[in-house]
C-alpha cells in the first residue's frame, strides 16, 4: 500500500471510530463505539512494523487521555454519557487512535516539529471536537468552563502526543522501547 493510501486509510479509519463512538454513546450500545476504536487501533498495530512501539504509544495515550478526561470531567464539568467516577470506555478509546495520527507517515507527523502550534490547534480544535461530540448526543458541556477546561487540556495533549510520536521514532526510540 502506498504511503498516501495508508495514510487516508488511517484517517477514515480514525473519523469513522469518532463517529461510532459519538453517536453509540448515548445508546445501550456504547461499547460498541469503544469497539471500533479499538479495531482500528489493533489494525494500526497489526499494520505496523514496530509493534512494540505502538503498543507503547497506545498505553501512554491512554494514561493521558485518562489523566485529561478525569480534569475535563471533574473540573471543567464535562458530563459524557455512560460516564462514572471514569470516563466512560467509549471517550477513552479515542486517545490511542488519535495518537496514531501523529506517527511517520500520517496525518498530524508534521507537528511533531511544531509544538507551540500543536498546542495552539490543540487550544482551537479540541473544544470544537467535544462540541461536535455533544451536538451529537455524546456528552453535555457546561458552557464556557467546559470549553476552556477543555482547550487547556488539548493545549497539552496535542504537543505531548506530538513529542511522544518524535520520541518513539526518533534517535531515542530503540532505548524507549527496547
Amino acid at each position: 500500500m502506498s504511503p498516501a493510501a495508508r495514510k487516508w486509510l488511517h484517517v477514515a479509519g480514525m473519523q469513522g471510530a469518532w463517529f461510532a463512538a459519538a453517536l453509540l454513546a448515548s445508546t445501550p450500545w456504547h461499547l460498541v463505539g469503544a469497539a471500533a476504536n479499538a479495531l482500528v487501533f489493533a489494525i494500526h498495530v497489526a499494520a505496523s512494523d514496530a509493534v512494540r512501539r505502538e503498543l507503547v504509544r497506545g498505553a501512554v495515550a491512554l494514561a493521558l487521555g485518562l489523566g485529561l478526561e478525569l480534569v475535563n470531567q471533574h473540573v471543567g464539568g464535562l458530563r459524557a454519557m455512560q460516564a462514572t467516577v471514569l470516563p466512560p470506555a467509549w471517550l477513552l478509546s479515542l486517545w490511542p487512535v488519535f495518537a496514531c495520527a501523529m506517527m511517520r507517515g500520517h496525518s498530524l507527523e508534521w507537528l511533531q516539529t511544531r509544538l507551540p502550534l500543536a498546542a495552539v490547534i490543540g487550544a482551537v480544535v479540541g473544544p470544537l471536537s467535544y462540541a461536535g461530540g455533544g451536538r451529537l448526543g455524546a456528552l453535555e458541556l457546561d458552557g464556557w468552563r467546559s470549553l476552556v477546561t477543555i482547550g487547556v487540556c488539548w493545549a497539552v495533549a496535542m504537543p505531548a502526543l506530538a513529542l511522544l510520536a518524535r520520541r518513539l521514532e526518533g534517535e531515542d526510540a530503540r532505548r524507549i522501547v527496547a
